[in-house]
């Protein structure tokens, strides 16, 4: 599984660098940016050893084309939208992604700008929202320190991988896009809540949760087909 890192218009070249080193001490060297602030040498003096990594980041002008390729991508956040909403944590969300290794192929860590984070738009474009758990509202976290907190959590659990469960490439996609047309065919897709709570869910789902699910949905799919 390919896991990259997306950064939404860093402001400072020093955390863009700070970041690359991250990222590689962590084992990973996928990194994109998204209208980043002028690569100085600042970026380059900071990333040190890891300036392949600044050199081969891909840069985009909004985050849909940034996540074009991706079939599972985490807004990492400080704001929830819901006073109920529970968002995983970097340990929980890095099992998340490691259970889904044969169902993903490409999965994206999202994280937004230092004054002010992703927007409600941004967040929306990502299929799941994590966040680190913090003894006090500030200091926040700086924008490298979360990138390393995410690929610390992603080297831990990527260490232990067992064997993937049998499930087809793409599950994931699949068993969302039939959660979707359930909540259709129920005339439920108004509800916004319960289709989101619902996808939130699902984001926490290993292979064998997914191949499970998508045989319960076959079923109830099978059983209220017209005759």
């Amino acid at each position: 599984m390919n896991i990259t890192f997306i950064l939404v218009e860093p402001a400072r070249p020093a955390n863009i660098g700070l970041a690359c080193r991250a990222i590689k001490t962590m084992g990973l060297n996928r990194l994109r940016l998204v209208k980043p602030c002028a690569l100085e040498d600042e970026a380059r003096w900071a990333a040190h050893e890891s300036t392949d990594i600044l050199d081969q980041a891909g840069t985009f002008e909004n985050l849909a084309s940034a996540l074009n390729d991706v079939d599972f991508s985490v807004a990492t956040t400080a704001r929830q939208r819901m006073e109920h909403d529970d968002y995983p944590n970097p340990e929980a969300l890095a099992t998340a992604i490691d259970g889904k290794h044969a169902s993903i192929q490409h999965a994206a860590m999202v994280f937004g700008r230092e004054s002010d984070g992703l927007t409600g738009e941004e967040l929306a474009l990502c299929h799941a929202a994590s966040t680190v758990p913090l003894a006090t509202d500030q200091p926040s976290l700086n924008l490298a320190q979360a990138v390393l907190v995410y690929g610390r959590a992603l080297f831990e659990h990527s260490r232990g991988s067992s064997p993937a469960e049998a499930v087809n490439p793409g599950a994931y996609t699949h068993a969302r896009e039939e959660i979707q047309a359930l909540l259709r065919n129920l005339e439920l897709d108004g509800h916004r809540r319960l289709e989101r709570w619902a996808l939130e869910g699902l984001a926490r789902f290993d292979d064998r949760d997914l191949g499970f699910l998508l045989t319960l949905l076959r079923h109830i799919k099978t059983r209220f087909e017209p005759e």
